[in-house]
């Protein structure tokens, strides 16, 4: 069966597409960027023997994360995690080395540059990790900011009034920042929440309660559409099939019996059929089976494997007496221009036929009168 999510995304999965995306985007803006910063700051004399390093170690994260990302998308989460480790602790050493040094901060200029790249460790926190875990680095980042400038201001180095009051500013504006950045995530966290669960509500709609396989409405619409696009090339066919004797089952063993061989006969044909075709509950105890390519494939020998895996089937009362299950089934190739209804009336009428004809068999409908 191909179920409700397989044709349409959730959002949660829409988020991990756009943030694959947004990731690859900032690892290869990143070693642009950081080489940028590291040339310019060489030609000018400002680049300090921490930065030697540390510049190096995230153009190689970034570099690294990339090709990763770019190779291998299932590894998204472990790259989100390792980029954004490895760049917080460049920052917060370079951070923790910058506010004990002696002298006036407005007169550092690595000081002040790695204050305006603080804000990229609250936003790589909100728009790479999960909204929880976001809030926590945001928060532990700011508290590691703060408790340096504590530090410094009880070590006995230099502190200017004008570094106080700038530090000072700097911690609102980063508070307010992470303040702004914790209610995006919550409003993300909220649509993703509405996604799924319209994502759900729909495949329920969509879903047999019982087997689990597509229900009539939502085959309705694939047939009609398989109707509307005419690909004859690919040969789509349908395959009715109707349980042999049900209502004996259902008055000799009871409708839990009943149940049971529906759901074990549901397993079976999806069991037996490919990904690419839809199996679905018709009604009662008949299933439709929608193949929209046969190409490669001969339908009624599918059918005959069908009909033999369903009576061979294990099915046992709690006695552990078996219970014989057979399987009648009417099959209708797709005739050019022919509505799913005309479509859907002749594989009906071939299993009547297959009934007919003593059950347990499969037929093929004749091709429409032109």
């Amino acid at each position: 069966m191909v179920q409700n999510s397989d044709i349409v995304y959730s959002a949660t999965q829409h988020i991990d597409r756009l943030m694959r995306r947004v990731v690859l985007l900032l690892c290869g803006t990143g070693v642009l960027s950081v080489l940028v910063i590291w040339h310019m700051e060489l030609v000018d004399g400002t680049l300090e023997p921490f930065n030697r390093f540390g510049y190096p170690a995230m153009v190689l994260v970034f570099s690294v994360g990339f090709f990763a990302l770019w190779r291998f998308p299932a590894v998204l989460p472990w790259v989100r995690w390792a980029g954004f480790l490895s760049i917080c602790a460049v920052l917060m050493t370079d951070l923790w080395g910058q506010t004990r040094e002696s002298g006036p901060l407005l007169d550092n200029y690595n000081a002040l540059t790695l204050w305006n790249w603080l804000p990229l460790c609250y936003a790589m926190a909100f728009f790479i990790l999960q909204s929880r875990h976001a809030f926590i680095a945001a928060a532990t980042i700011l508290a590691f900011f703060a408790w340096c400038t504590i530090v410094r201001s009880t070590a006995g180095t230099a502190y200017a009034a004008q570094d106080r009051s700038l530090m000072i500013n700097t911690l609102i504006s980063h508070a307010v920042l992470v303040s702004c950045l914790s209610g995006l995530a919550w409003l993300k966290h909220v649509v993703s929440m509405q996604g799924e669960q319209a994502s759900r509500l729909n495949r329920l709609a969509a879903t047999d309660p019982l087997t689990g396989l597509a229900n009539r409405r939502e085959t309705l619409a694939l047939l009609e559409q398989l109707a509307r696009d005419g690909r004859l090339e690919r040969s789509p066919v349908l395959m009715l099939c109707d349980l042999d004797h049900f209502k004996n089952i259902n008055d000799g063993w009871g409708h839990a019996m009943g149940d049971q061989v529906l759901v074990a006969v549901a397993g079976a044909l999806r069991a037996s059929t490919r990904d690419s075709d839809v199996v679905s509950r018709w009604g009662g105890e008949e299933f439709l089976i929608v193949l929209p390519d046969t190409r490669d494939a001969d339908p009624a020998e599918l059918a005959e494997r069908l009909r033999m895996r369903v009576q061979t089937l294990q099915v046992a009362d709690r006695h552990q007496c078996p219970v014989l299950v057979t399987l009648s089934i009417g099959i209708a190739r797709l005739a050019a221009g022919e509505s799913g209804e005309s479509w859907l009336k002749r594989s009906d009428e071939a299993l009547y036929r297959a009934k007919a004809d003593g059950r347990n068999c499969c037929r093929t409908a004749e091709a429409p009168e032109a």
